[in-house]
């Protein structure tokens, strides 16, 4: 058998099991060693001349072979061949790119050395990895300079240093682990009530610790219970060193006069360590209560049932999304709030409005079948064979807490409604891409969705209103709005149809009134001399691929075009970076704006892009990176 064959199988199987264990390739960590062994045999694909992504169709295979004994790879089979087929996509992109850059350079290379310089940039500009490059120059005897490689890299890190100034989490961490050696975990009470008598082990100036606690602490994307402790506010609630319930303080009393004189030695030690970055009244917060004193612990019921209805929705929405977009849709993340609830899944698209109407539509049929919410204590393994939806990559105790409610169920120790009519409304507000195919949903539940819809009624009210009075009436009971007729009871009614024409009309004066204003302001452009060439960018604001391309075309009627110019423009709309790349006219000899563009493209989480050698246009999903995509230009002009 051929060794290529070998390390594709073993690859192949290690990658499907880190896959199903809740790891997803990423550029650190796990997920950076889930990368790499994929690309290593995609690589070997690559070596026996495939030319098509294929590593995806051989789950099927590993399936057959492994599946009984591994039911988990069943389980996730969906998940393993999408995030497969993806990955490869991508890959295959990156190794064409830079194999070329490769190929190119090893032609000029006449010693056994290979540039380290160049390694780096085809690892930082092009996403190629180094194990990828010197496995490719081990086959042809040539050497890796990683003495320069690594310097490069340095310097990265000292740049990226010299930008981070540190948050004091270590520090942070290391008096929670204490404090856990020395008082053990926190008794939760908080399943069972609201309120409860706790004895103070610790007071710090911005958290206090107690024997036990009502209130719920961040985890599982649910945010901690706010309330009192005595008569101290408390703002949020965090565990830390895995059982330690820290209640951090938001507010004391405003008669600070009743304060206790004594502080605790954990206190003292804080402050001598915290010296001088705290404000007097923060640290005074701390002595309304001492250690050893008795007091009331009690959650604030309202945020509580806020963020159980929101939390029990995210379950609906999660079975529904399910339902309406596959069994392959999991859950990547959430983050639920009193206020509203985002929650992430893989998917490669955005959702449609009809498959956002189904998944509500869903949710709130669900919600009106008045189901009660059932909560049992069971064993991990047992959990799981009764069908019980466990999030990838979620670690659990070997006894969890299993919720049912209507067609879901899920493995979860959040806090939730007695029954979903206490959801009473769900609504999405909004969907958008926060990673490549990973999607994010912003939604609100319970009182907050019934906010969001009086809100949304006031406002179409109030635009109706300005709209008729803007109106010139040419008849008693017939208005004109843009050769449009429509009668004044019509108007009065809120007729769906008539809103609709009037908010297009609208709609588009907007628009016009956007463009006007940016092409008014092509006068305050970025300007750069590298070499002999001008290079002239910009970020726009709210602007997508079709405002640049009208950009463009303005600057080309506006500025002579005969100059040594290299136009670089990005436009951020909706999560989502357009970039057109324009060249003057006796630049396209030595430059070529299709070529130019894929690496900034790259750079800003993009594949693909096209065009001619005198304007080409792309997109990604990251704004954050366009300086560095900037930089790569300058780079590639130079």
């Amino acid at each position: 058998m051929k060794a290529e064959f070998k390390i594709i199988a073993d690859h192949l199987r290690s990658s499907s099991f880190l896959i199903a264990d809740g790891i997803l390739p990423s550029n650190e960590g796990r997920g950076y060693v889930l990368r790499r062994i994929m690309r290593r045999a995609m690589r070997q694909l690559h070596k026996l001349g495939v030319r098509e992504v294929t590593m995806y169709k051989l789950v099927d295979s590993l399936i057959k072979e492994m599946g009984d004994a591994y039911p988990e790879l069943t389980r996730a089979k969906a998940v393993i061949v999408e995030t497969l087929k993806n990955e490869e996509e991508k890959f295959r992109e990156t190794l064409e790119k830079g194999l070329k850059i490769l190929d190119e350079e090893i032609g000029k290379n006449k010693s056994n050395k290979f540039s380290g310089e160049i390694a780096f940039k085809l690892y930082d500009t092009y996403g190629f990895p180094l194990d990828l490059t010197q496995d490719i120059l081990k086959e042809k005897n040539i050497e890796v300079d990683l003495e320069a490689f690594n310097s490069e890299m340095e310097n990265q890190r000292e740049r990226a240093r010299s930008n981070w100034k540190g948050s004091g989490e270590m520090a942070e961490e290391k008096i929670f682990f204490d404090l856990k050696e020395k008082f053990g975990e926190t008794k939760f009470l908080g399943y069972e009530t609201l309120s409860t008598k706790a004895k103070v082990l610790a007071v710090y100036p911005n958290f206090i610790i107690l024997d036990q606690t009502p209130f719920y602490a961040t985890s599982g994307g649910q945010k901690g219970d706010d309330g009192k402790i005595g008569d101290i506010e408390i703002s949020e609630t965090k565990k830390f060193a895995g059982g330690l319930f820290a209640h951090f303080i938001k507010s004391c009393p405003s008669d600070l006069s009743s304060c206790h004189s004594e502080r605790s030695e954990e206190s003292q030690v804080k402050d001598s360590s915290d010296a001088g970055t705290r404000s007097l009244a923060t640290l005074r917060m701390t002595n309304t209560i001492k250690v050893g004193d008795e007091v009331i612990a009690e959650v604030n019921p309202k945020t509580r049932q806020a963020r159980a209805c929101n939390h029990s929705a995210t379950h609906l929405m999660h079975k529904a999304l399910k339902e309406v977009l596959g069994n392959s849709i999991s859950q990547k993340g959430s983050n639920v709030d009193a206020e509203y609830f985002t929650f992430d899944f893989n998917f490669n698209r955005a959702m449609n409005i009809e498959e956002l109407k189904k998944v509500e539509d869903l949710v709130n049929s669900w919600i009106k079948q008045n189901s009660d919410v059932s909560t049992k204590l069971m064993n991990l393994e047992l959990a799981k064979e009764s069908g019980a939806e466990a999030l990838f990559g979620e670690k659990y105790d070997s006894e969890v807490r299993v919720v049912a409610m209507g067609k879901s169920v899920e493995l979860c120790g959040g806090t939730h409604v007695k029954n979903t009519s206490e959801i009473a409304i769900f609504k999405i507000i909004s969907e958008k891409s926060v990673a490549s195919g990973i999607r994010r949903i912003e939604a609100v539940a319970g009182n907050s969705a019934q906010e969001f819809l009086i809100n949304q009624e006031q406002k179409l009210k109030t635009l109706t209103k300005e709209l008729k009075e803007k109106i010139v009436t040419k008849d008693k009971d017939i208005v004109n709005l843009g050769g449009v007729k429509i009668a004044n009871s019509d108007l009065e009614e809120n007729d769906p149809k008539v809103l609709e024409e009037i908010l297009k009309k609208q709609d588009k004066e907007i628009e016009r009134l956007k463009k006007q204003n940016l092409l008014s302001n092509l006068g305050n452009l970025n300007s750069e001399k590298i070499g002999n060439v001008n290079l002239v960018s910009n970020i726009f604001e709210d602007v997508d691929a079709k405002d640049l391309r009208e950009i463009v075309n303005e600057i080309k009627n506006r500025y002579d075009f005969k100059d040594s110019c290299v136009f670089a423009f990005f436009g951020c709309k909706d999560e989502k970076v357009a970039v057109c790349l324009a060249l003057s006219a006796n630049l396209i000899s030595n430059l070529d704006s299709s070529k130019l563009i894929i690496p900034v493209i790259e750079t800003i989480g993009g594949k693909g892009g096209g065009g001619k050698k005198d304007m080409a246009m792309g997109g990604g999903n990251d704004k954050n990176a366009i300086r560095k995509a900037v930089e790569v230009l300058k780079n590639l002009i130079n």
